[in-house]
């Protein structure tokens, strides 16, 4: 009568960084989409009288719709998982551009290295699978 063993499942990757593609890096990935619309607004919003108010909801107002239909996980027309990639980190730069210019310089430079972090930890992540 020998003993059984029972295999356990191995994965490559496990503990933190199974977390991290798992939960973190979706979860930051919708935290800088929101940070992109609310740059987007208040960079319209500080742009001169009247185009404050076309640039501040217009331009925010284009954004989501156009995420909406080629970029979110359930749009009619989703791009593919590259292209949304290098599509999305484009337009958080442009997002932390905007708020460079509205002189929220602390925040614009947090924005553009959160979004090269994040770019490169999906990228990794990906990778890795």
């Amino acid at each position: 009568m020998g003993r059984r063993t029972a295999e356990a499942a191995t994965t490559r990757y496990s503990g933190l960084h199974a977390a991290a593609a798992a939960i973190l890096l979706p979860a930051l990935g919708f935290v800088l989409e929101i940070a992109m619309v609310a740059s987007f607004l208040y960079w319209g919003f500080r742009q001169p009288s009247p185009w404050n108010l076309v640039l501040g909801i217009g331009v925010p107002a284009v954004v989501v719709v156009l995420w909406g239909i080629f970029m979110a996980p359930k749009g009619s027309r989703r791009l593919p998982l590259n292209v949304v990639s290098g599509v999305s980190l484009l337009l958080f730069m442009v997002a932390g551009a905007a708020l460079l210019a509205a002189g929220a310089t602390a925040l614009g430079w947090v924005m553009l290295a959160v979004s090269l972090l994040w770019f490169a930890a999906s990228r990794w992540s990906s990778l890795a699978r």
